[in-house]
């Protein structure tokens, strides 16, 4: 009886495993510059957020950014889409990797980090 206890608990355990591996896989690949704006509609610098998008809960606030209009592949990570606007909030082109990516500052969801 104990071993089919155990036997359960394990299997159990690995179904959890590979359920939380794939939503961490989509963690990855999931920076929408549309989404993030749109979160932020109406709201202020600062205001804190949180919404569901593909399967997580995102917490965090709006914070100015740079949104690209042209079809570049961002991550969402890169460091200039954050320091341009603190720059010159009517930034309207930033270069990242030697590539000039055209867009406008706006006002975006941003998870919580470090200052």
């Amino acid at each position: 009886m104990y071993k089919n206890m155990l036997l359960s608990a394990l299997l159990y355990g690995l179904c959890l495993t590979s359920f939380s591996a794939s939503a961490n896989d989509k963690v990855q690949s999931t920076y929408d510059a549309q989404k993030y704006q749109q979160v932020c509609k109406g709201k202020s610098e600062g205001d804190q957020v949180s919404f569901a998008y593909r399967g997580i809960i995102w917490n965090g606030t709006c914070q100015p950014q740079f949104f690209s209009t042209s079809k570049a592949k961002l991550m969402g990570t890169e460091p200039e889409l954050n320091s341009v606007c603190r720059s010159d909030e009517k930034a309207k082109s930033i270069n990242i990797e030697g590539k000039e990516i055209k867009g406008k500052c706006a006002l975006g969801f941003a998870p919580p980090s470090p200052k």
